[in-house]
């Protein structure tokens, strides 16, 4: 008995430690809307080009940091499933790419809503098949709450308006079923992989991919030194560090409980945002803040689940 208690207790932390990796890597990524937003002002680059370069930085950044044994690495994980790998770096590039579609369209508000709400629901629907239950009243009641969180804090007065509004939707209804669908495939090769390397490779794919939207929308470096050193931020940091305490945070992490967890992106942004750029936050937004809290911190507290390679273990 006093064994089986030691094998749990580390897995109990290793999923408390896995919950916070995540939660950290959304608050980092909810910090790239504004240093976006300020890149575009100061140099006049489109969201395209500055994903491409963001995803860009991000790869030379860990291959320059790690080297030949970097890319023999990243060549062993490639070759061992390439068909996973290649799918999640693709899938990386391909919902950038929807989404930037979808805020052209809809606009941001909407875009953003839209495939952020996606994820967290069709992570969920994913799991219970697979699983072959229905999920428990608990969590489809996090996910609802989580969710209307988000419609809360997102949609604000002037929202919808785009160019051409159902293309905008279909792209970030299929931008959100891509992120879920790389979360899946990450979840995978995290087991295998080491999650800065992962992140590193994952992001050239991805560049690839927009590669060629970027150059169609006009892509260059920004002359203006902060420009560049913003675009330095949301590559390394916003990419990289972000990307990496995500996938080590997917090791123990089930990939439904991300995908609410990644919900702290919109909140991080619209609070930044606040107080940044002084946007205003409207009293509904700080509800939907608040219900976004709330079910975050219902993760946080309710008992973690154990993966089945550990509950075998820990038999």
């Amino acid at each position: 008995m006093a064994d089986r208690r030691r094998l749990v207790l580390p897995s109990r932390l290793r999923s408390r430690a896995g919950l916070l990796a995540v939660s950290l890597g959304a608050l980092l990524w909810g910090t790239a809307g504004v240093s976006v937003q300020i890149i575009h002002e100061r140099s006049g680059l489109s969201a395209v080009p500055i994903g491409f370069l963001r995803l860009g930085i991000a790869g030379v950044a860990v291959f320059a940091v790690r080297g030949l044994r970097g890319v023999r690495a990243a060549v062993a994980v490639t070759r061992a499933d390439p068909w996973v790998v290649a799918g999640a770096g693709v899938g990386l590039g391909a919902y950038q790419a929807l989404y930037f579609i979808g805020v052209q369209d809809v606009g941001v508000s909407v875009s953003t809503l839209i495939s952020l709400a996606v994820a967290p629901v069709a992570l969920t629907v994913v799991a219970a098949v697979r699983r072959r239950r229905l999920p428990a009243l608990l969590q489809v009641g996090t996910v609802v709450v989580a969710v209307a969180g988000l419609v809360l804090i997102s949609l604000r007065p002037g929202s919808g308006s785009g160019s051409h509004p159902l293309i905008g939707l279909g792209a970030s209804f299929l931008s959100g079923l891509g992120y879920a669908a790389t979360t899946i495939l990450n979840r995978r090769l995290v087991r295998r992989a080491d999650p800065l390397l992962l992140a590193g490779l994952t992001s050239a794919i991805g560049a690839i991919v927009l590669l060629p939207l970027a150059v169609a929308s006009g892509l260059y470096w920004p002359s203006d030194a902060l420009s560049g050193g913003y675009l330095g931020y949301v590559g390394v940091v916003t990419t990289v560090a972000a990307y990496g305490l995500f996938f080590t945070g997917l090791r123990t992490t089930p990939s439904e409980t991300a995908g609410v967890l990644t919900l702290l992106e919109p909140l991080a942004a619209a609070v930044l945002a606040a107080l940044v750029l002084h946007e205003s936050l409207s009293g509904l937004g700080v509800v939907g803040a608040v219900l976004m809290l709330a079910a975050i911190a219902g993760l946080y507290l309710r008992a973690p689940e154990v993966e089945p390679h550990e509950a075998v273990t820990a038999a």
